[in-house]
């Protein structure tokens, strides 16, 4: 591994995030950090009572994250960290002090590397890995598994929340694919990055 990174793997609720970023740490000898368990105990009450977050619930948390990734970084470790980052405000407390924003970055170089701006080697210590499907495809998953974070009004909350990210920000994967479809894209896309094998 040539250079260490933090990618976040971000999504609403039901797209996949902790089951997809556990399985491709794993494959790739990665640290996996599940953002959700760092939620404070007031927001996981809330949300276990069908209330969704506001953004002031969620700055502590967003710093938090920020600063495991710093930790990582600073021990030489590239790590995978689950949240959903809706926002761009909520990304870019993510990546603070994490190098340039990936945006930012590819800027001035889209003319010189259009072809794959993805894979290029991006001065910036943070990517993110964006996962996506219909509201419906989404819904029924949730209703298929046991977690804090679920119901039709919480998604509908988090779809009305969510600022889509450009694809000059973010790894776009289509999770209506299989498992192995969407972590074999994962990991090409983090090996591309990080020279990962």
């Amino acid at each position: 591994m040539t250079a260490n990174t933090v990618f976040f793997i971000t999504g609403v609720s039901g797209t996949g995030k902790s089951t997809i970023g556990e399985r491709v740490a794993s494959e790739l000898g990665l640290v996996f950090e599940e953002g959700d368990s760092y939620h404070p105990a007031a927001s996981v009450e809330k949300m276990s009572a069908g209330i969704p977050l506001e953004d002031a619930d969620r700055w502590d948390w967003l710093t938090h994250l920020n600063k495991i990734a710093k930790d990582h970084l600073a021990n030489d470790r590239s790590a995978i960290i689950s949240c959903s980052a809706l926002k761009a405000s909520y990304r870019a407390i993510l990546c603070e002090g994490l190098g340039k924003g990936l945006s930012e970055e590819l800027t001035g170089r889209q003319a010189e590397e259009k072809k794959n701006p993805l894979a290029k080697s991006v001065q910036s210590n943070v990517r993110f890995i964006y996962l996506h499907a219909s509201t419906d495809t989404i819904g029924q998953r949730l209703k298929q598994r046991q977690h804090f974070f679920v119901g039709d009004d919480m998604l509908k909350s988090q779809f009305a929340t969510l600022e889509i990210p450009n694809k000059d920000e973010a790894f776009f994967v289509d999770v209506s694919q299989s498992i192995d479809e969407v972590v074999a894209k994962c990991k090409t896309f983090i090996s591309s990055v990080t020279d990962a094998t």
